[in-house]
């Protein structure tokens, strides 16, 4: 904050911000520290006015003259003694503030006054001693505005009495040299005066400049704790906030709050909408809050609350209870999506931040997976999930450099003569503690902990390995398909990777198979020009896991895909409804009519396996043909299946 000349030179100040008290405070410090050391001076001065005194002449009212002088700076010095120091003094606001300038401005009145009196004990400044008195009255008031140069009244009040006086003095005496005096000592009184607004201009600068510094820094730290759209803490603040709840005074509770549906928000009725709706549901989370309790924006849609012990009496499934029906009940000008929130609990003996959060997060995915609108606490069969969790991800990386994690290939045939006619690569992990991992569980884990660009390389140098063994065994017709989700190939540069890991290994890109699945890209015609790419290069593309998702029909249309996997749900249930079958058989007519083959996975039976091939589909793979195998019994199998082919046919 900025204030005017005019400001700076007045006696109080027009305005009373938090950087104006500041300045105030330091003044009053500098005079309390300044006094302390001027009185003393000002002691000896007077007291050689009164050996100067003596030496021309006795006059006992000089003893009185020095008494009053050293009553009041004997007053002075007890006031700079009393003032508030320290901590006292930075909480002093601004009444009490003036009250201790107007008594050092008070007293430094009364103490001119007093030197004023030295006119008279110098006989109007015409004693033969009277250039000492007027050395002495000189020094003490260019000492005072040196000693108080950080607030201009003190030294002007202090001084203009004893050379008013002077001044006074010199006129009445009347000669051409008391004139040039009286001259001289009133531009000395302006010079001073001006040196004491200059001084006080300059202090309060430096003052100010301390004050809005700090100011800002305070600010800065304030916003790097604060959430800007909702007032709340973010997840620093909220790091501060639970560092000061104590240790060991347990139960301690985080919630972790995610909502339900507020993607649709944004994309329906924009961002704008969006920020008001999270702001309103910060309120009325706060709303429920109980007191005591802190509540933090940790994400883009996720809050935090933290209850300390005896916070609230009502356990902390009830309070979230009431937060999720706060939450879903309805918003103004939000008529076509329902918002509601899912809450994920834990309750620690200990406020440790980060291990409560980690907790309550996997609560809170455990209670997304079983609908909308969920609680969940943390419990110990969720702790034992959650080390599992931790101990895979830690492994991962490991296993993925020491080859641990390997990939086995599970046969794709024709089914009219049951000749393995492909390989699809399938990822296979024994952990040493936690046994067989699922393959959709890896591809989290790597997604989590960011490895699954190393994850996919892996599987494509291992493809890369199965495709050179087949080509040694004079089969290179036969294709190895490996999964790739859209977003990976739109987040990362595989198709280049694939293209030049083919061109070096020097196999043929139509013994590859890219198995695409309907996972929606943030960006499809980016991952469409990738496709393309590896496409034109001889590479099929495959829609995997195709009518389990919205997006089958429309991903046909571009040309890119050869070849459909149809979900094994169907396969499921081909044997049962006539609906199902009547399915299956419109979805292999359309693939036939675009010039797509199909092929059916999950297929487990021969009932199934003919059903499929009477309905025109030529390739499967399943357990009935056989589960996935590592690479020597994957291709032993193959070669099985061929001899086998070969003694059918006439």
């Amino acid at each position: 904050m900025s204030f005017s000349k005019r400001a700076d030179h007045m006696p109080f100040p027009a305005r009373q911000s938090g950087v104006e008290l500041g300045v105030l405070r330091d003044q009053l410090a500098d005079l309390r520290d300044s006094l302390l050391i001027s009185m003393p001076i000002s002691t000896i001065l007077s007291v050689l006015i009164v050996i100067v005194k003596f030496i021309s002449g006795f006059d006992w009212t000089v003893l009185v003259w020095l008494a009053i002088v050293n009553i009041i700076n004997a007053g002075r010095i007890l006031l700079a003694m009393k003032q508030p120091r320290g901590e006292e003094l930075e909480t002093s606001g601004y009444p009490s503030l003036v009250k201790w300038l107007r008594g050092y401005m008070a007293l430094a009145f009364l103490a001119g006054i007093a030197w004023a009196y030295v006119a008279v004990l110098a006989d109007g400044f015409t004693a033969p001693e009277a250039p000492v008195y007027l050395v002495i009255v000189a020094g003490i008031s260019a000492g005072s505005v040196s000693y108080s140069a950080c607030y201009a009244a003190l030294p002007i009040l202090f001084m203009t009495p004893p050379l008013l006086s002077v001044m006074a003095c010199m006129v009445m005496n009347g000669g051409l040299d008391d004139y040039v005096l009286a001259f001289t000592t009133t531009l000395f009184f302006v010079g001073l005066t001006k040196s004491s607004f200059l001084g006080q201009a300059r202090f309060r600068e430096t003052s100010r400049l301390k004050y809005e510094t700090k100011l800002h820094a305070d600010e800065m730290e304030k916003n790097s704790r604060e959430d800007p759209l909702t007032g709340l803490l973010n997840r620093r603040g909220l790091e501060q906030a639970v560092g000061t709840m104590g240790i060991g005074r347990g139960p301690f509770v985080a919630m972790l709050i995610d909502l339900d549906g507020f993607k649709s928000v944004n994309d329906t009725y924009g961002h704008r909408v969006g920020d008001d709706l999270l702001v309103k549901i910060a309120r009325r989370i706060g709303a429920e809050a109980p007191a005591g309790s802190t509540l933090a924006r940790v994400g883009g849609d996720e809050f935090a609350l933290m209850l300390a012990p005896g916070s609230t009496s009502a356990g902390p499934e009830d309070l979230a209870t009431r937060i999720i029906a706060s939450i879903s009940r309805p918003y103004a000008g939000i008529n076509s999506i329902q918002v509601g929130a899912s809450i994920g609990i834990y309750v620690a003996q200990e406020p440790a931040l980060t291990n409560m959060l980690l907790r309550a997060d996997f609560a809170l995915y455990a209670a997304k997976r079983r609908s909308r609108n969920q609680l969940c606490i943390f419990d110990a069969e969720l702790e034992n999930a959650f080390k599992r969790q931790q101990c895979i991800e830690r492994d991962l990386k490991a296993a993925l450099e020491s080859g641990e994690l390997q990939s086995w290939y599970q046969p794709i045939v024709r089914l009219e003569t049951r000749e393995v006619v492909g390989f699809e690569s399938l990822l296979r992990w024994q952990h040493p503690e936690h046994g067989a991992i699922a393959p959709p569980e890896i591809i989290t884990t790597a997604r989590t902990t960011g490895l699954l660009p190393a994850l996919t390389e892996t599987v494509f140098w291992n493809g890369c390995t199965m495709m050179e063994r087949l080509g040694r065994e004079g089969r290179s017709d036969i294709r190895v398909a490996i999964n790739i989700s859209p977003r990976e190939l739109e987040a990362a540069d595989i198709d280049t990777m694939i293209l030049e890991g083919l061109s070096l290994r020097g196999l043929p890109p139509s013994m590859l198979e890219i198995e695409i699945t309907e996972e929606a890209p943030v960006d499809p015609e980016h991952v469409g020009e990738k496709l393309a790419r590896l496409a034109q290069a001889g590479i099929s593309i495959v829609l995997d896991d195709f009518g389990s998702g919205f997006s089958a029909l429309a991903s046909l249309r571009d040309g890119l895909i050869s070849k459909i996997k149809i979900d094994r749900s169907f396969a499921d249930d081909l044997a049962g409804t006539a609906e199902s079958r009547l399915l299956m058989k419109a979805i292999i007519d359309l693939a036939h009519t675009l010039d797509i083959q199909v092929m059916a996975e999950g297929v487990e039976a021969e009932e199934q396996a003919g059903i499929l091939q009477s309905m025109g589909c030529t390739c499967a793979q399943g357990f009935l043909f056989s589960p996935a195998l590592p690479v020597d019994e994957a291709l032993t199998l193959r070669r099985v299946a061929r001899a086998a082919g070969d003694r059918a046919r006439p």
